[in-house]
């Protein structure tokens, strides 16, 4: 991100608040989503992982990864690895390497596909954490608070059109519910 003008940032951010102020479907703003972000953070994986309630347990949901093997990663129990932590402390978390950090779960992956430092920032919505947004770096990254405060303006903006989306098919099942009767 240090050699992205500012300028661009904010063209970014205001890209991934259209796409959210339209009625493009869901997966295709995640889509756009880590497609930006990964632009913006000058990152070489960025993904986003929701919480499955029923399962209580993390897992991607859009990435722009062409790894086979990063976006197969097995699913993370609330807690567990770094996403895991940030969801439960709802809070985010900077790493500078995380093949050298004890709480990852997946340096195997990340040695393979050259993943070094990595921003997890959760998605809330009303104090409700549902999901967080990695950004990965390929060399060791201090990451700065503007970098921290940019991701987490994308993922409050992802966490609303994510909450959206699901009101928008409560809503069609209610009413689909009530025409039958």
């Amino acid at each position: 991100m240090q050699n992205m003008p500012y300028e661009e940032q904010i063209n970014a951010l205001t890209k991934i608040s259209k796409a959210i102020a339209s009625d493009i479907y869901l997966e295709d703003i995640l889509r756009l989503i880590v497609t930006v972000t990964a632009e913006i953070m000058d990152s070489n994986i960025c993904s986003l992982m929701l919480i499955d309630e029923k399962k209580n347990e993390l897992a991607i949901r859009a990435t722009q990864s062409i790894s086979e093997e990063y976006n197969k990663k097995p699913p993370l129990k609330i807690g567990e690895g770094v996403a895991g932590k940030a969801v439960k402390e709802n809070k985010p978390i900077a790493i500078k390497d995380v093949t050298k950090e004890k709480e990852y779960k997946h340096k195997d992956i990340a040695k393979k596909e050259g993943l070094c430092s990595l921003l997890c920032v959760p998605l809330a919505v009303k104090g409700k954490v549902i999901g967080v947004i990695n950004c990965y770096t390929s060399k060791p990254h201090d990451f700065t608070q503007t970098e921290i405060n940019i991701l987490t303006s994308v993922a409050n903006q992802a966490a609303v059109a994510i909450e959206n989306a699901e009101l928008i098919v409560k809503s069609k099942v209610i009413q689909e519910e009530l025409e039958i009767r």
